[in-house]
């Protein structure tokens, strides 16, 4: 975005301006990293678990300063599984930050990946997602159940590189 409109925006108090301290990385004893290689050799995915709780687009904005990726998407049962034993094996949280938004359209609910990534694959619980406004998206790191929490609740985050 135009620094002035950021600006703007800031000033009509629209904008996230991060803190100071969602603005440092994250000291390593406050993650942990590990990869996961797809079959047929697709490719190799990397991960980190940031056990520091920050709202929704802070925690995106760490992804993406730090570690130049995107809060996570998941795509498959295996990787849902895998990043839910992960976090709760590495974060005290019963859920952490993943990278789904929720917006409703016309009394349906539009899902989108923050990195832009083809929307196939969903664990919601019961319930959700919610259709009343925008929500953002956690992982329940004792079920691997996708939950739509207000994105200003600050959770513990897994962020894809």
């Amino acid at each position: 975005m135009q620094p002035c409109l950021l600006l703007a925006l800031a000033l009509l108090g629209t904008a996230w301006v991060p803190e100071e301290e969602e603005t440092q990385c994250p000291l390593e004893s406050e993650t942990q990293t590990f990869s996961l290689s797809h079959p047929l050799g697709a490719k190799t995915c990397h991960y980190v678990v940031v056990s520091r709780c920050l709202n929704f687009y802070a925690a995106q904005h760490i992804c993406a300063h730090c570690y130049r990726g995107s809060l996570v998407s998941i795509h498959s049962h295996g990787t849902n599984a895998v990043l839910q034993r992960q976090a709760r094996a590495r974060t005290n949280s019963g859920q952490v930050w993943i990278g789904a938004i929720t917006t409703p359209w016309h009394n349906i609910v539009h899902c989108h990946w923050m990195d832009r990534s083809r929307w196939n694959y969903s664990h919601w619980l019961r319930g959700n997602p919610r259709c009343s406004h925008r929500f953002c998206t956690s992982l329940c790191t004792n079920n691997g159940r996708w939950r739509s929490q207000s994105c200003q609740k600050r959770l513990p985050f897994i962020c894809e590189y």
